[in-house]
């Protein structure tokens, strides 16, 4: 049980890094974004390469940032019915729910590695001209982020069965 505490706690000062990463990054690309609409209205030069830019960068902080909301049990979910369970039911359908979100994620691993290691091989890359964003880190944060999610989903289930609390509480409670 106390290793089990001290590789949660772990799992958990990792996991915010991650969400504080991702969190920074939204900051860069609104900075970026601001630049881009400023030089394109006031300069009539808009930053070069921001689409490319905006659109690899929103996969890497949605998968840098899930695994934490999941673990903070701040997605949206519907609670009328499950709050109204007992306790040993609501355990028994997050252990469900944490197996089909592991199974899911080991798909979602499995069918993408390919793709990443064939972007990392050949170079690939998103974009013409002054700026070409390579896609491999995109593809990366996407096998990074999905490995995470099966970690807090076991955790998950690892915290039911000690008795360290529900899985995933409501967001009201």
């Amino acid at each position: 049980m106390r290793l089990f505490s001290k590789l949660d706690a772990l799992h958990r000062g990792f996991l915010s890094v991650a969400n504080s990463i991702g969190s920074a990054w939204i900051f860069v690309l609104m900075a970026i974004i601001v630049w881009d609409v400023v030089g394109r209205v006031i300069f009539n030069a808009p930053l070069k390469g921001t689409p490319e830019l905006v659109s690899n960068s929103i996969i890497i902080i949605t998968f840098l940032q899930i695994p934490y909301v999941l673990h903070k049990k701040q997605h949206l979910r519907s609670t009328m019915l499950f709050d109204r369970l007992p306790t040993p039911a609501r355990n028994l359908i997050d252990v469900a729910i944490a197996i089909v979100g592991i199974a899911l994620f080991l798909l979602l691993i499995t069918s993408s590695w390919g793709h990443f290691v064939v972007a990392v091989r050949i170079g690939e890359f998103e974009g013409e001209g002054a700026l070409r964003v390579p896609t491999a880190p995109g593809r990366f944060a996407l096998i990074f982020g999905s490995t995470l999610m099966i970690m807090e989903f076991a955790f998950s289930i690892l915290r039911i069965v000690l008795g360290c609390g529900t899985a995933n509480r409501s967001a009201t409670s």
